[in-house]
């Protein structure tokens, strides 16, 4: 292929690349990654002016312009990257970064909550194609030796979009509009695929196709399980559309389970839990993630209902937990080797408790940043730097090379998983609080306390004592 700067990088041999990447390639790949992952945090700080320009919707409809992205992201990440190695992984990731820019621009161009959501779900395809092909097309960039710490830079790009993320959309949405949370993907997005044409092609010959099927049934599974969650009570949790609903969604859970044992190319990578380890490091991550991901849509809505701060102030308050995250990262790693992986989680998540226990605390109190927000917020970040490295390195410690993008790509939707259960929850919580912003901004950090409480006892059963081999490896946030 003319023109592409990353063949430059290969020797004679065929394979191994010779010499340092190219740095520019290197950030595309990285955009790519830090695209799809700012959009799973940044409409969170524009979350209200989005209710109130469609107010004739309630809030667990609103809720899907949040949960539809993450059930889509988590539904199709497997098959998106089992496709992207039949396709060609350029071809692909320039595919991705034009559904998401062009579906941004239909999200931030909207004029009502059912086109929003559409848009929405559309861009969430981009992002979910975006996140595996970012990571194949880097990877072969750094020789075999190298390649964790291909994936540490992936990382680090989603951990950078998440601690930017809520003081960039409070910024946007405060001096311009709640669209230009979306309308900024615009130039970002043409840029970027005017861009990839100078990234190498990559393709695997032959191999089994990506499974659309069971994609269907788990983005089915996640959409019945958050619709009971947020209209639960609407519908009372007794009714048969609630529990018919939940009940549906785990029977197409189970059913997901056993066509994944069974599928070449499954759309939830089974094998990779055969280990206690990967369970821990996997499960893990899902359980944290409800708790972090309740947390981010909690405390926004917390700050700009009960203290009234505006969307400026409030995102930029709630970005202290994800930089704290970014910065504690790298020293946990370097705890673990020395504490071993047990340690480190179930501290983090001790750590992690006791920040939402101050922000329980600080709720009740006159809205104050540097008494009763910061130190809170500081030490939930820091709890959370300390659980999230250490805990997608367990998930693929003992992966061979070969499936390192597999394993991380299968963390992601663990992720993502953790997310559309963490964001249904928060919504399903504060709904029923009925107005009471402080009673509902509790019961969800209560609810947070418990699921980190809970990521403590599973590492406690199932995470080895020692360091994971490739606790450099995972990504921040």
């Amino acid at each position: 292929m003319a023109g592409t700067a990353a063949h430059e990088t290969r020797d004679a041999a065929g394979g191994e690349p010779a010499g340092a990447p190219p740095v520019g390639l290197v950030l595309l790949c990285c955009l790519g990654a830090f695209m799809a992952f700012l959009d799973s945090t940044i409409v969170n700080v524009a979350f209200p002016n989005i209710a109130a320009r469609f107010s004739s919707s309630d809030l667990p409809t609103l809720s899907w312009v949040l949960n539809g992205y993450n059930v889509v992201i988590a539904a199709l990440l497997m098959p998106a990257g089992r496709a992207a190695d039949r396709l060609g992984c350029r071809r692909s990731f320039v595919a991705g970064l034009a559904t998401f820019t062009l579906a941004s621009t239909a999200c931030g161009v909207a004029g009502s909550a059912a086109v929003l959501i559409g848009a929405r779900l559309v861009q969430a395809v981009g992002a979910a194609i975006l996140i595996p092909t970012s990571l194949a097309l880097l990877m072969p960039m750094f020789p075999m030796a190298r390649r964790l710490v291909a994936i540490t830079i992936w990382g680090a790009a989603a951990a950078l979009a998440a601690g930017i993320g809520p003081g960039l959309g409070g910024l946007l949405a405060e001096h311009w509009t709640w669209r230009a949370v979306f309308l900024v993907n615009l130039p970002i997005g043409l840029a970027a695929v005017w861009a990839a044409r100078h990234l190498a092609e990559q393709r695997e010959r032959g191999g089994p196709r990506p499974d659309v099927a069971g994609a269907v049934l788990l983005g089915a599974s996640l959409g019945l399980l958050a619709l009971g969650l947020v209209k639960g009570p609407d519908w009372h949790w007794t009714s048969a559309a609630t529990v018919g609903s939940l009940a549906a969604g785990a029977l197409l859970a189970v059913a997901v389970a056993v066509r994944s044992a069974h599928h070449a190319a499954p759309v939830v990578a089974l094998d990779l839990l055969r280990s206690r380890n990967a369970v821990g490091g996997n499960i893990g991550t899902m359980l944290f993630s409800v708790t972090f991901y309740a947390v981010i849509l909690n405390n926004i809505l917390f700050l700009t209902s009960h203290w009234h701060w505006s969307l400026l102030t409030a995102g930029l308050a709630t970005t202290p937990p994800p930089l704290a995250t970014a910065v504690v990262a790298r020293p946990a790693s370097r705890l673990a080797e020395r504490f071993g992986d047990r340690a480190v989680v179930i501290a983090g998540c001790l750590v992690y408790s006791c920040g939402t226990v101050l922000l329980f605390w600080g709720g009740s109190q006159d809205p104050d940043f540097l008494t009763h927000w910061l130190p809170a917020a500081a030490v939930m970040g820091t709890g959370a730097g300390l659980v999230w490295p250490v805990l997608g390195a367990v998930a693929l410690a003992g992966v061979e090379p070969a499936r390192l993008a597999t394993a991380s790509a299968a963390n992601a939707a663990f992720r993502q998983l953790g997310a559309v259960l963490g964001t249904a929850l928060a919504v399903s919580i504060i709904t029923s609080s009925a107005g009471d912003a402080l009673g509902g901004a509790r019961d969800t950090w209560v609810m947070a306390i418990g699921f980190a409480l809970a990521v403590a006892v599973l590492a406690a059963a199932t995470v080895r004592p020692t360091a994971a081999p490739a606790a450099l490896a995972a990504p921040a946030a």
